[in-house]
């Protein structure tokens, strides 16, 4: 006789997982779980694993702006602008402007939220730099990524970043095709 199956356990949600080790840190993030992670990339394989998240709309930053703290909102990633920034771009500028980023686990000594860069869509006067994927610096490639990026500042009003973005490539959007270009801080 062949035994009967064992069903598979239901997979914990990113919230289950963090509240299950949020006793080691402070655990503010798990209040932002319910605005993040339908835009979260995969799943956790532990607890202290950074998530992920991309295409992240205004209307999750107009929450995460209610949420955060002045000194969440001032975290960075490295020369990047600021969270808060970044949340104000994108809920200013609703069909334009998305975010990817990741969240850091209340597992870990520096748990946080961070946008580590943004999505510009429908903004056809972008198309007209030529942006150059080359280790070449700008004057030899005929680049213009310092002028595409004080463009995007101006429109955006980004001006807490250190400097441009250390990747821009053109993306569509993956709901709808329109045109875009993504912009990453390393």
């Amino acid at each position: 006789m062949t035994p009967a199956p064992v069903p598979a356990p239901a997979r914990e949600t990113l919230e289950q997982t963090w509240r299950r080790v949020a006793d080691q840190g402070s655990g503010w993030t798990l209040g932002l779980l319910d605005v993040v992670e339908p835009y979260v990339l995969g799943r956790l394989h532990d607890a202290r694993d950074v998530v992920r998240f991309r295409d992240l709309p205004w209307t999750a930053a107009a929450q995460l702006l209610q949420r955060l703290t002045p000194g969440q909102l001032a975290d960075k990633q490295n020369a990047a602008p600021s969270l808060g920034s970044l949340l104000v771009a994108a809920v200013g500028h609703p069909r334009e402007v998305e975010l990817h980023g990741y969240l850091v686990p209340p597992a870990r000594s520096d748990e946080r939220i961070t946008a580590e860069g943004l999505v510009v869509y429908d903004h056809p006067e972008l198309d007209e730099f030529r942006i150059v994927d080359s280790e070449d610096p700008c004057e030899e490639s005929g680049c213009e990524c310092t002028a595409f990026w004080a463009s995007v500042q101006a429109s955006f009003g980004l001006d807490d970043a250190a400097r441009g973005p250390d990747v821009v490539v053109p993306r569509p959007c993956p709901r709808t095709g329109r045109p875009g270009w993504y912009l990453w801080w390393d």
